[in-house]
């Protein structure tokens, strides 16, 4: 009989995309993944360090493993392990630099082992990026598809650069054969991850049109229609990647840059590399090239120091620049970085409060964002079809659509084109076909 798997995943798409590769290479060993914890004979907590609280959740999880399934053997990996690999609780402890050594590890603690000299040569992905073939890891009816791991930014509120290491690319083979791959099997949007794209073959020596190299032979393989990227460092979209961007003809416009805060002094003490008025001019450039562009990001409120005014700036730049949703994070203290020892530290009431208005901003400029598409059509992706004539899916500028269409049986995965009449919120609802008509 075959052991049973359950993976408990928890952090960004990275990690989603991680526990998919070691499922797969558990399954070519016979395991077989459940989605019952409390009958599996292994239970794999893939954990998440990118802030304190993940640190907490990813202790508190471990330790629920074993009171849910108190006869498996408990694997802990990822991010969090990395950094605290004394952790109690799990029979087995790799983080992210180690990570190939998990499955070997497994094997033997299941008595299953068969010395491989692949496995054994496996230890060094630290160094490189390990290459774990195709995986099979979809949001729906999207496929991801990871390309890069580790960054060399050190931000001074960032443990990543720690618990990931440097940046290490996987090669463009390997990842046009994945696609190429899923594209078979009937996948037609992709996600472009990684822990910082645009750093992608860096290691080599190259700059950002890396990146656009890779995507333009993306956009060649058969049944790709569209691609979709992750979140983008401002101070690498040049003029020259933005250009590859736009003649590409299958990227999405839908850019996730990431701004943490709308104040300079702020984005100085953060050790970021750019400041607003690079990022402004980024966005004008995107906006030229991508008329109907959504600009999505992530911003920290209360990081240490920072004052009344600068939290005004930051929320005033918010406005300005636009947003359709930002993913808004009370600052929190990381052991580990230059900002859990700085001067200053906000206390929570006032970091809650900024974190709540920022958020309102955001809800506000989602719901304007929305209204603009109102008698326009956009192209969407049918992920569910909630019943007969209606769909929800997104559209290339990443928004939900819901919609009625009454030309045949619909199927997930498809694309049809949308007649937006309403919004409600943050959703576009309207009338589905099947064929563009100029």
């Amino acid at each position: 009989m075959a052991y049973k798997v359950y993976f408990l995943t928890l952090g960004c798409k990275v990690n989603s995309y991680e526990s998919a590769a070691i499922a797969k290479i558990l399954s070519s060993k016979g395991f077989e993944e459940t989605q019952d914890p409390s009958s599996c004979d292994v239970y794999v907590v893939n954990t998440c360090a990118v802030t304190a609280e993940a640190d907490r959740k990813s202790r508190q999880m471990i330790r629920k493993a074993r009171r849910v399934a108190p006869s498996a053997v408990v694997v802990a990996m990822g991010c969090h392990t990395e950094m605290c690999k004394d952790e109690n609780g799990a029979d087995i402890t790799v983080g992210t630099s180690d990570r190939p050594a998990l499955v070997p590890l497994l094997l033997e603690k299941l008595h299953l082992r068969e010395q491989s000299e692949t496995e054994e040569g496996a230890y060094d992905a630290g160094t490189r990026f390990f290459e774990y073939g195709a995986v099979l890891l979809q949001e729906g009816t999207r496929a991801v598809v990871k390309i890069e791991d580790g960054c060399n930014n050190f931000c001074t509120y960032c443990i990543i650069p720690y618990s990931r290491g440097r940046v290490r690319s996987r090669s463009r083979e390997a990842v046009l054969e994945e696609i190429r791959d899923l594209a078979g099997k009937g996948y037609c949007e992709f996600v472009i991850t990684g822990i910082h794209l645009c750093s992608y073959e860096r290691e080599l020596g190259h700059d950002s049109t890396a990146l656009g190299e890779l995507l333009n032979d993306v956009a060649k393989i058969e049944g790709v229609r569209r691609i979709r990227l992750g979140s983008l460092e401002p101070y690498s979209m040049s003029d020259k990647l933005i250009s590859m961007l736009k003649e590409n003809g299958k990227i999405c416009p839908h850019f996730h840059l990431s701004l943490q805060s709308g104040s300079d002094t702020v984005l100085k003490r953060m050790n970021r590399k750019y400041d607003t008025a690079l990022f402004r001019e980024v966005v004008r450039k995107l906006r030229n090239a991508f008329p109907t562009a959504s600009f999505t990001t992530d911003m920290i409120c209360g990081f240490p120091g920072e004052t009344e005014e600068e939290h005004k700036a930051s929320c005033a730049f918010a406005e300005e620049i636009g947003f359709t949703h930002i993913h808004v994070f009370p600052f929190s203290p990381r052991e580990g970085t230059k900002a859990f020892t700085m001067e200053d530290q906000i206390t929570p009431d006032v970091k809650n409060r900024r974190t709540a208005e920022l958020r309102a901003i955001s809800d506000e400029m989602e719901s304007a964002r929305a209204k603009d598409f109102t008698g326009h059509t956009v192209e969407v992706l049918v992920e569910k079809v909630p019943e007969p004539g209606c769909f929800e899916g997104y559209c290339r500028e990443y928004i939900r659509v819901l919609g009625t269409c009454n030309s045949g049986d619909l199927v997930p995965g498809e694309i049809l084109y949308c007649k937006v009449n309403v919004t409600d919120g943050f959703t576009l609802r309207g009338e589905g076909f099947r064929e563009l008509t100029p």
